[in-house]
């Protein structure tokens, strides 16, 4: 895979969608600390809600919100150098991509419990979450494979914004 070409990984399989994170949980994720996602929605998605419609995508490091306080404290060492992440004003860096093996929509927060050792989130994050406009949150167990080599792309306006996903227009990388 040459650098800008985002569409093959794993042969011919095509990834033209990622999935926006925090830089530290793509660290998780990345490193095997965390095989879960646990998403709400993005504020301008539709209704506001998280839809899973990708069965694999690139992981899209995000810098926005994230704190040590968001983290178990066993896990806020994901945070030291995380700056040094960050890609070169006006790119956006691809590493790694996520095959989603399960999706679940849970609706009783108990539930969650069976997930606590498969992610990084203080329970705070959790709650907050899972209370946000109606009881529930999604789940996606991902495995995580490393690109084999990072995917280097211009920023686009449409990666901007509170949303989940993102398409990669294929003329980017050109």
């Amino acid at each position: 895979m040459t650098e800008g070409d985002a569409g093959a990984v794993h042969g011919d399989i095509p990834v033209r969608t990622a999935f926006k994170e925090w830089a530290a949980i793509c660290r998780a994720l990345a490193s095997g600390r965390q095989d879960v996602i646990l998403r709400k929605g993005g504020i301008v998605e539709p209704g506001g809600a998280f839809r899973p419609e990708h069965a694999r995508f690139l992981l899209l490091p995000t810098f926005l919100h994230q704190s040590a306080e968001s983290l178990v404290p066993e896990a806020r060492d994901l945070l030291v150098g995380i700056d040094d992440d960050r890609p070169a004003e006006g790119t956006v860096v691809f590493t790694h991509v996520a095959f989603v093996r399960a999706a679940h929509r849970i609706t009783d927060r108990r539930a969650l419990d069976r997930f606590r050792h498969r992610h990084v989130w203080a329970e705070s994050v959790v709650d907050e979450r899972f209370h946000r406009w109606q009881d529930e949150l999604h789940v996606l167990e991902v495995s995580v494979t490393p690109l084999p080599s990072p995917v280097t792309l211009p920023w686009q306006e449409s990666y901007g914004g509170c949303r989940s996903w993102v398409e990669i227009d294929e003329a980017e990388g050109a």
